[in-house]
């Protein structure tokens, strides 16, 4: 009887020391290469940055917004987005980061698409930001197998396909050249600016950037075909809950996607491509220096 104690003693070491060891060699693979951790990470590690605009938003934003074609041309950019980054993460942030670098932007983009988006979802902050903050107790719910179980498909979708490998962070924007053309139809749709006007997490940015001097863009982001809305361009004025007011550019209106070829521009699932994001980026600029 104590020889089988004994044993299963040992077993039971055994598995917490191998469980432990497993999820230090996800949590290392994953930060070595997946493209949010590393970004991430490089972010909240930054010396001195000295950035006139930062994007804000989830996946839409970090592959359309091209933020190194921004800096190329004079407005020093970085790309904060995310995937699956929700309202409430752009803000956390959005933040962190002027607490914790003394020179401020002179312009934020949250760049959403209202169609897909759902903007106040409960007390969601998107995983990896979580993880990362300074002020985050972990508990059993940050084992790192299980909070980035998605980031493991991640990493085989890299070993398998040489496609996936071949997109890059720069700036902090994925730039993918992969290509799926829009097949997606129309639908009568108009943009939804209650939506807007009563998120609390986008008045909070509004709040945070008015209080800061900090010019803020809000874009609904092109989307394919069957995202895109009848509704014209704007610019819209906000005017949020608590007091605060934002302008909003609907760049999601088929008015606005006559600059695309819906053959060539698109990653697939409403994600512009490397080239789409060019077209797109070079509208921004419009709005950014007005």
């Amino acid at each position: 009887m104590k020889n089988f104690a004994g044993r299963l003693s040992l077993f039971g070491l055994f598995f917490i020391v191998f469980f432990i060891l497993i999820n230090f060699i996800f949590l290392g693979t994953i930060a070595l290469t997946d493209w949010d951790f590393k970004k991430r990470l490089e972010s909240i590690k930054f010396e001195n940055p000295d950035f006139e605009l930062l994007v804000l938003g989830d996946s839409y934003a970090e592959y359309g917004i091209d933020t190194e074609l921004l800096t190329s041309w004079g407005i020093k950019s970085y790309n904060l987005a995310l995937v699956g980054n929700s309202v409430r993460s752009s803000y956390v942030q959005l933040k962190e980061y002027l607490e914790r670098y003394p020179v401020k932007p002179y312009y934020v983009i949250l760049a959403v698409n209202s169609y897909v988006d759902q903007f106040d979802d409960g007390v969601r902050i998107e995983p990896i930001v979580e993880f990362t903050l300074d002020d985050h107790i972990p508990d059993a719910k940050d084992v790192p197998i299980s909070k980035f179980r998605w980031l493991g498909v991640e990493i085989l979708k890299k070993i398998i396909s040489s496609k996936h490998r071949t997109a890059r962070l720069s700036y902090g924007q994925i730039k993918w050249g992969k290509n799926t053309p829009d097949d997606t139809r129309f639908h009568d749709i108009y943009i939804n600016i209650q939506k807007y006007e009563s998120s609390n997490w986008i008045g909070e940015i509004a709040k945070i950037c008015h209080l800061t001097g900090i010019k803020l863009i809000i874009v609904d982001i092109q989307g394919m075909r069957e995202t895109q809305n009848l509704s014209e361009i704007g610019p819209y004025t906000l005017s949020f809950n608590n007091g605060y007011s934002g302008v909003l550019y609907n760049y999601n209106s088929y008015e606005f996607s006559s600059i695309f070829d819906a053959d060539k521009d698109w990653i697939g699932q409403s994600h512009l491509n490397e080239i789409g994001a060019v077209k797109f980026t070079t509208e921004l600029k419009k709005i950014i220096q007005k």
